[in-house]
């Protein structure tokens, strides 16, 4: 290529035809230099290739290093500070300045990691890591605070996961910039009116960025703040790789703020189905007491009802009912038998030539004489029935209770008290009035 080319309209250069210009140009004047910085934006490729940035105060520079490379066990990671030597290039395909590193030497601790590390000894001594003092999150939630940027794209991630998995949850976003000038302020001011409107949870999230981007989150305002909230706060910022200090002073943290939404919305299918097989399981077990319990009730039913003093005085009842009928057949039996023999003395006295007015007078006195001891006899015994019959009902439980008076037994059993050592302190017992009955428990 002439070295007038691209210098007239005739003679236009393409921006691969310039690319490979300033490709060449910077790698023949400038070649290979040695730099130092503190690495940023670190990361590597399914092929091992290494890009990170070096940066100082004011400026940054793309570096590339690539695997068949040099680098020995170098590990590199956000905040070292390193010494790097290497080819001063471009890309051709997107026009980018980059350095091609040969050869890395660590020179010490980038300043940003120094002031992480120092940072997070100072509020580790202060208790802001205590796990002690760390909010359980609830098991149930139902209102979500997002603290977080309006238009990032952790909160698209994080409405979609939540959206996904339970769209009952109440969800209030508090708009807060997440890196900047004014980002700490609005961060802060998030939180704090998030915690007076009473959430169950607060979720402080952004997504990922370099190590300038999530520094916003080492200040030490937005450490204090989270510390002192009455809400319990869940922290998830950036990727999997990256560690801020409100992660470290949160109630708990997600790696990711996907991985945070996942956290704080149980699956809704998955609680469906729990809920049905435990409303399930609840069925059987009351199915299963009500089953329990009835037959306990018909078993003490019977019991009651067997040793009830009702239930005796019936069987003494008919008990007497069933003497009495046998007290009037053997009467009437006997009358038939006195009978019968009358008869034949009738019949016998016949054969005889008697006075048969006169006998028949005195059989007529006699007949008449027996049917009153017969009648009298009658009277006695149904006299003395209706007595015992009295006297039954006198001595009766039940007639004494309808007088005002009550039968007081140890509970559960048939055993009357009637005497105040038959009891001690602590038992239950069974008062029984002539309509229910009161349970009681002596205290001394």
């Amino acid at each position: 290529m002439h070295t007038n080319n691209g210098k007239t309209p005739e003679k236009a250069l393409n921006p691969s035809q310039l690319n490979r210009l300033a490709k060449n140009s910077l790698e023949n004047s400038i070649g290979s230099i040695w730099i130092t910085g503190e690495v940023t934006n670190a990361s590597a490729n399914q092929n091992l290739h290494i890009y990170f940035a070096l940066k100082d105060a004011s400026a940054s520079v793309s570096c590339a290093f690539f695997k068949n490379a040099n680098f020995g066990n170098i590990r590199l990671k956000n905040g070292d500070n390193l010494l790097v030597y290497g080819q001063v290039s471009l890309f051709e395909k997107t026009g980018n300045y980059q350095i091609i590193v040969k050869r890395v030497e660590k020179s010490g601790t980038g300043d940003r990691a120094k002031a992480f590390a120092e940072l997070k000894v100072q509020l580790e001594a202060m208790g802001f890591f205590s796990q002690e003092k760390k909010k359980p999150l609830p098991k149930i939630i139902k209102s979500l605070a997002i603290v977080t940027s309006q238009t990032s794209a952790a909160i698209t991630d994080v409405l979609n996961v939540i959206k996904r998995r339970n769209p009952l949850l109440n969800i209030t976003i508090y708009h807060a910039s997440v890196q900047g000038d004014n980002a700490v302020e609005e961060i802060i001011d998030a939180l704090l009116t998030a915690d007076i409107n009473k959430h169950d949870v607060i979720l402080l999230t952004r997504g990922g960025g370099s190590i300038d981007d999530l520094w916003t989150f080492n200040d030490v305002s937005i450490a204090q703040t989270l510390f002192n909230l009455e809400t319990p706060c869940v922290s998830a910022i950036g990727h999997e790789r990256d560690t801020a200090i409100s992660d470290l002073v949160a109630d708990s943290f997600a790696i990711t703020p996907t991985a945070a939404a996942e956290m704080l919305t149980p699956d809704i299918s998955e609680l469906k189905i729990k809920l049905k097989h435990n409303l399930q399981s609840l069925y059987h077990i009351i199915i299963t007491k009500i089953n329990n319990k009835s037959q306990l009730l018909d078993n003490s039913f019977h019991q009651l009802e067997k040793s009830h003093p009702q239930t005796k005085i019936q069987l003494e009842k008919q008990k007497l009912r069933s003497t009495n009928e046998k007290l009037q057949q053997l009467t009437i039996q006997s009358l038939q038998s006195k009978s019968s023999q009358l008869s034949l003395v009738s019949i016998y006295f016949k054969h005889y030539d008697f006075n048969l007015n006169e006998q028949n007078s005195k059989l007529d006195y006699f007949k008449n004489n027996l049917t009153q001891a017969v009648e009298q006899s009658l009277t006695h015994n149904k006299s003395q029935l209706d007595n015992l019959i009295h006297s039954l009902n006198t001595l009766s439980p039940l007639s004494t209770l309808s007088r005002g008076y009550s039968i007081t037994l140890k509970y559960n059993t048939n055993i009357i008290i009637n005497n105040e050592n038959q009891i001690k302190s602590g038992d239950i017992i069974e008062t029984k009035l002539k309509e229910g009955k009161i349970l009681s428990k002596i205290i001394s």
